[in-house]
């Protein structure tokens, strides 16, 4: 096996193990309103991005120079762009709309507790 395959599949190992803990943590902190479609991106994007440094520290430990894994680097966190993309995409046609606060204007209930 060479060494960018050793990477590559270390990367995927740790993705498939840190990705989904990763996406968990993020649907925890904000809710997903886009449906399985949505939580599928989201995880397969959290995936990429995560398994991004432990390939490019195993890579350096293996010797391979940085113009095989600045390229590897950039292409993974891209398309993990590309997908959150996509997600925001499901995301924005699924989320519920934010209720606009009504502006009332100024009543005489207003004025009395100003103080004026």
């Amino acid at each position: 096996m060479s060494d960018l395959e050793i990477v590559l599949l270390v990367g995927l190992a740790l993705g498939l193990i840190l990705g989904p803990l990763t996406a968990r943590s993020s649907a925890r902190r904000e809710k997903i309103y886009g449906g399985t479609p949505a939580k599928t991106l989201h995880l397969i994007a959290s995936g990429l991005f995560v398994a991004t440094p432990p390939a490019v520290l195993v890579g350096a430990i293996a010797g391979l120079g940085l113009k095989t894994l600045f390229p590897l680097a950039f292409s993974v966190i891209l398309s993990s762009l590309g997908i959150l993309i996509v997600f925001a995409i499901f995301e924005k046609q699924a989320k519920p709309a934010v209720n606009p606060p009504v502006d009332r204007g100024w009543t005489a209930e207003d004025a009395r507790k100003s103080g004026l």
